[in-house]
């Protein structure tokens, strides 16, 4: 049950005392005829505490399966489904109490059990009715943190990311004079230039955008994947399995550079060499896109580990409502990605508009 403080549960037996008065008041015309049983709120205040728990186990496991809305049909569903455990669960330990002789009552009665159904039924509704409203006041408050919680890190994720631009004018004119000075016939190091200058062209012209195709975020990955294969040879194997369609990869978007930010984590935590080559694979999916890789952990963990999962897990949550999802086996760590679908005006734009 979700903790809540003592006065509520004073609340909740004030109203069962008020509630079993009022019962009895209806049923006694005079007061010569009124009489209170004194375990009668008792009762009543436990089976208010039971609509209580139903409810909130029901939010509870609704909030895990990420299914949790402030919508009021969430809340209407939260409703009927109670009533069911409710009234169902009531009638049924009626049942089992009369079969062990236990219980009373006249189950052969149609009167009898409608009358008790309808009891059952209406004290639901009351306590339900008069519950939602808080679960409800409960649930936008949880919500509100969490996403104060996240804007907190994407503000961090954001400004660690800017403390790593450097200025995009500087950069791109000392590349253009090293190009120059490297020798005619060199054609590695005039590769390395290239895509060295691509990979910084693309960080500087997504910093501001929240999302970016695709088909771009792949492409920069590839200018990226090369140059590691520069700096480490054949240590690293990089791999792709692009299973999404031509109009996917256009119209699908991520938050620029979470592909470096995989592929970084992967080199950064694992151990590779030349004989023993680290495999690496970006998979593609029409709604999601993962990034795969052995497991080899280095012996000393790198500094920050953890840090920029954290940065990247806020990132997807403020576009996408589907999770970041991470699986670590034995051998492999997956981290799988939702992708955003573009609105139609979007999808059509010309990247340059």
């Amino acid at each position: 049950m979700i903790r809540k403080k003592p006065l509520f549960y004073l609340f909740v037996l004030a109203l069962s005392v008020l509630l079993a008065l009022y019962t009895r008041l209806t049923m006694a015309p005079s007061p010569e005829e009124f009489y209170l049983f004194p375990d009668a709120p008792l009762w009543l205040f436990l089976e208010a505490l039971l609509v209580v728990f139903l409810l909130d186990r029901l939010h509870v496991r609704a909030t895990r399966q990420n299914q949790a809305s402030g919508r009021a049909n969430y809340y209407f569903g939260l409703l009927w489904r109670g009533a069911l455990l409710f009234v169902g669960g009531l009638q049924l330990l009626s049942a089992v109490l009369m079969l062990v002789g236990v219980g009373q009552g006249n189950f052969g009665s149609w009167y009898s059990a409608v009358r008790s159904l309808s009891s059952d039924a209406f004290l639901y509704l009351l306590i339900g009715s008069i519950y939602l409203p808080f679960l409800y006041q409960q649930h936008a408050g949880q919500v509100r943190l969490e996403l104060e919680r996240l804007a907190k890190e994407a503000t961090r994720a954001k400004l660690q990311a800017l403390q790593q631009h450097v200025d995009p004018h500087f950069l791109f004119n000392n590349l253009n004079i090293l190009a120059a000075l490297i020798e005619p016939g060199n054609n590695d190091a005039h590769a390395y230039v290239k895509h060295l200058a691509e990979v910084y062209r693309y960080l500087v012209r997504t910093r501001d955008q929240e999302v970016v195709p695709v088909a771009e975020e792949l492409a920069f990955a590839r200018d990226y994947c090369q140059l590691l294969r520069y700096r480490f040879g054949v240590a690293y194997q990089f791999e792709e399995d692009v299973q999404a369609t031509g109009e996917q990869l256009r119209t699908q978007l991520v938050p620029p550079g979470v592909l470096q930010e995989l592929l970084t984590n992967a080199v950064k935590h694992n151990l590779a060499s030349r004989t023993q080559s680290l495999r690496i694979c970006i998979r593609v999916l029409a709604t999601e896109m993962a990034v795969c890789n052995e497991q080899r952990p280095r012996p000393q963990p790198a500094v920050g580990a953890g840090s920029g999962l954290a940065g990247l897990q806020a990132r997807l949550a403020l576009v996408a409502a589907t999770p970041v999802r991470i699986l670590a086996t034995d051998t492999t760590f997956t981290v799988t990605l939702p992708l955003v679908a573009a609105l139609p005006m979007f999808a059509h734009a010309h990247p340059a508009d």
